[in-house]
């Protein structure tokens, strides 16, 4: 179990402020730098750029000043077992760039709420918070790397063209359609969205027809032809073929069933 020692969500210090523990803070310190910072890595030192993460292992010198104006968010914390790192294979005592920040940043700010108010179970609550957030860090950090070139704006681009697609699947959506709500070209848009999602708009797109086709004929008892127009399917033997093949029946079996 996790259990928050202290954090604060935009804290600000004075213009250059600088943190210096050569011997670490006794427990692990999530950091979220909101401003540049020098940050010192043992014999390496580097400018962070905004939007950087850092966590730091208990007894691992932390030594971070910012170049101009000081904020950032943070967590202190310690943890009944350190096998999360492992769990979660966790980058310790590096910088990383992540492609949305953003979202982490809002379970800080959760977390950082659970620990002010300390509303009944805000212990139990800021644990699952905790495992959100280094669930989402993971995942962010193992599909782009810790050096993330990809241009800023880029993750919340493509997760409102996800949206789109997705909840308008009877769209007749081609990979030119899907691209050009990016302005991208295609192969890019391919490339950044399996990178994103891993998965290709297509097979996901796929998924959702299926998903729907199901409701319709189950919920809707509608027929197979309105079913499948309806999900976005223009070729009725091509939605037979695939949704037998997905979920084992016909489709005709299925809205029977």
């Amino acid at each position: 179990m996790f259990h928050i020692t202290y954090c604060d969500y935009n804290r600000s210090n004075p213009d250059c402020d600088k943190i210096h523990r050569p011997d670490g803070s006794g427990d692990y310190l999530f950091l979220y730098f909101l401003t540049p910072m020098k940050v010192q890595l043992k014999a390496e030192s580097l400018i962070a750029r905004e939007g950087a993460f850092l966590l730091y292992s208990p007894g691992y010198p932390q030594s971070y000043q910012a170049v101009k104006k000081f904020k950032n968010s943070f967590i202190h914390f310690t943890c009944d077992s350190d096998d999360f790192l492992r769990q979660y294979d966790i980058p310790v005592n590096r910088i990383a760039y992540l492609s949305n920040p953003g979202a982490l940043h809002e379970l800080l700010r959760n977390i950082y709420m659970e620990n002010v108010t300390k509303r009944d179970y805000y212990a139990e609550q800021s644990d699952k918070l905790m495992h959100q957030l280094f669930i989402l860090f993971s995942r962010q950090y193992h599909a782009h790397g810790a050096d993330s070139t990809l241009p800023s704006g880029l993750y919340p681009q493509f997760q409102k063209a996800r949206i789109e697609i997705l909840t308008h699947i009877e769209r007749d959506w081609d990979s030119e359609s899907m691209a050009a709500l990016t302005n991208l070209g295609t192969s890019q848009f391919y490339s950044y969205y399996k990178l994103f999602f891993n998965r290709s708009p297509k097979s996901e797109l796929l998924d959702a027809r299926i998903e729907r086709a199901k409701y319709l004929l189950k919920a809707e008892r509608l027929p197979v032809s309105q079913a499948a127009a309806l999900s976005g399917f223009e070729n009725l033997s091509h939605f037979t073929r695939y949704f037998k093949k997905e979920c084992g029946v016909p489709p005709s079996a299925y809205g029977k069933s």
